[in-house]
């Protein structure tokens, strides 16, 4: 897709970043079925992904977009096959979605409230400086910045204790 990097330089970039700011949540967004993606190729980006450990990822199956380069390339990959490929790699991240949530159990972390919790009545919902979404008790309204044990975790958000 005409990347201006490589593997290497993008994985030295990651480590950089996560060097510099602990705790860093780094999503990405990924497109499989591209034509002439090969299983080779798809191998590659769920290891990529694997290495990099993103919290989370926006992914889509290649869809041909009039008077772009990529519409007039060869190689289409079947629709079942592309499907087949996203059903692998969103497995994939939310596993280390999970398993990185899950390492921050117990601690504290400062969360913004947005607004009242569409998961629980009687609970608020905020994100962490991280930008992950927290469920938990408060009579904290929205804007206003709380310490916040996480206490559960799914592969996308956290349920916590106001402290």
């Amino acid at each position: 897709m005409r990347r201006g990097y490589d593997r290497e330089g993008y994985l030295a970039l990651i480590r950089k970043l996560r060097g510099a700011v602990p705790g860093l949540a780094l999503t990405t967004d990924l497109i499989v079925g591209f034509p002439g993606e090969t299983e080779d190729d798809f191998a590659a980006t769920l290891s990529l992904v694997e290495e990099c450990g993103f919290d989370g990822a926006f992914t889509f199956v290649y869809s041909p977009r009039r008077q772009t380069k990529a519409a007039t390339l060869p190689g289409r990959i079947a629709r079942e096959v592309a499907q087949e490929r996203m059903s692998r790699l969103v497995d994939l991240v939310q596993h280390i979605g999970r398993q990185r949530n899950e390492a921050a159990l117990g601690t504290v972390v400062e969360v913004m409230v947005e607004r009242a919790s569409r998961q629980d009545d009687g609970m608020m919902m905020g994100r962490t400086r991280g930008h992950k979404p927290v469920n938990f008790a408060s009579a904290a309204k929205p804007g206003a910045l709380v310490m916040v044990e996480l206490t559960h975790a799914t592969s996308t958000s956290f349920g916590g204790r106001e402290v």
